[in-house]
């Protein structure tokens, strides 16, 4: 019998008991359709199927694996006070224009109502005021009036103002140079899943995977990835560069050419998620958020060494500098070999011949969404002097 019995396996049990209760009872009289013993056994067992089934379904909602939609809602409140992402609206900016200079200054409210070319809606999230003498630009904060994946607004998209402005001269337009960014539908339960099964390992606040769990529990962000800024001795620099992504970020980077605009538009999103991290950052550290995908890139050094230096601090710092380096990096901005090696130049100890990245072999071109990072872990030093052996147990990083 499985976990939970079937009608028959039910109908089989009521059949035999009654069989053993009444010897005068035949076993056909109860398996043939349309006998009063058929229908009171069958009765019984599609009671007793009914209450398995509801059986089934409590059990199923106590487990996080198997519980679904509101189930899960209330099994993950319940043990980790967490909530289902809702979902978020499009947030971005637009810029209102005048064909010659306003002659006398005028408001444009929060809530004014914009439109996109194909009727979605959007609304100042802020108001500002339209100077006198100007023509603009006026850059102005706009968010979409529904939420979801569908409100996220392209280059040049928003285009009508359906308010009256008061005070405006005639010929105001609108428009939004940059795309819009975070929107993204309800939270699916595999995410909510995945967010509960890593709620204790990440309950000591401050850690850098708390970091990324509390990022990626913000209407709108998909991805996190964080990443500790490093001094020249390779010690945290009480910085934390924290790599988000949206529902877009991945699809723009894979089918079409976006430009980098699209990361300066979804600084609105990064400025979002800053804010909701205060109750989860360490005190007096620092969190720069981007907007980007995380690309992995690890780098080997062969370095030689002036005679007389500890070798393994000199290299603990060239693979702090390589660090630095590649994590300062822009999204799309290339990883070059030579600069690197520039950058090796300011390690004092090192005997620089132009050599020295064995790996990548080459310069690392990502694409305008993409952002190449690193660790101390992904940076790995060999010597190219037989009588200088690196202890990497030395490293404070091991």
């Amino acid at each position: 019998m499985s976990d939970f019995p079937t009608f028959d396996e039910l109908f089989r049990v009521g059949r035999d008991e009654a069989l053993s209760r009444n010897p005068a009872i035949t076993r056909d009289a109860i398996e043939r359709q349309g006998t009063d013993a058929n229908a009171l056994v069958a009765a019984g067992a599609a009671s007793a199927d009914e209450v398995i089934g509801q059986l089934a379904t409590v059990e199923k909602a106590v487990y996080l694996d198997s519980a679904q939609a509101r189930q899960l809602d209330r099994l993950v409140f319940d043990r980790y006070g967490l909530l289902r992402k809702p979902a978020a609206p499009s947030r971005g900016t637009v810029e209102f224009t005048l064909p010659a200079p306003s002659p006398g200054s005028f408001a444009i409210p929060i809530n004014t109502r914009l439109s996109t070319s194909d009727g979605r809606l959007f609304l100042t999230s802020a108001s500002a005021t339209f100077p006198m003498a100007s023509s603009g630009p006026i850059s102005v904060s706009v968010r979409s009036a529904l939420a979801g994946i569908s409100q996220q607004a392209k280059v040049g998209s928003i285009t009508s103002i359906l308010d009256t402005v008061s005070g405006a001269p005639s010929g105001l337009t609108v428009t939004n140079s940059l795309a819009t960014a975070g929107a993204d539908d309800e939270e699916k339960d595999d995410s909510l899943r995945d967010r509960a099964r890593r709620f204790f390992t990440n309950a000591r606040r401050g850690t850098v995977s708390a970091i990324e769990l509390a990022a990626v529990g913000i209407p709108g962000v998909r991805k996190a990835a964080a990443f500790e800024v490093v001094d020249s001795l390779g010690r945290p620099a009480k910085v934390v560069q924290l790599v988000i992504s949206d529902a877009f970020t991945e699809q723009l980077v894979d089918v079409t050419p976006v430009p980098p605009a699209y990361e300066a538009q979804s600084q609105v999103l990064a400025d979002t998620v800053f804010q909701g991290l205060s109750d989860t950052r360490p005190a007096g550290i620092y969190v720069q958020v981007t907007v980007a995908e995380v690309i992995l890139q690890a780098v080997m050094l062969g370095l030689t060494f002036v005679a007389g230096v500890n070798v393994d601090q000199v290299a603990l710092q060239a693979r702090a500098a390589m660090v630095a380096y590649m994590n300062s990096l822009n999204p799309g901005a290339p990883f070059e070999r030579d600069t690197a090696i520039e950058r090796l130049r300011t390690v004092a100890g090192l005997f620089i011949s132009g050599n020295e990245v064995l790996s990548p072999a080459g310069d690392v071109q990502p694409a305008l969404l993409q952002v190449l990072r690193t660790t101390l872990g992904l940076t790995i030093v060999t010597t190219l002097q037989p009588d200088r052996a690196l202890q990497g147990s030395t490293n404070p990083d091991a």
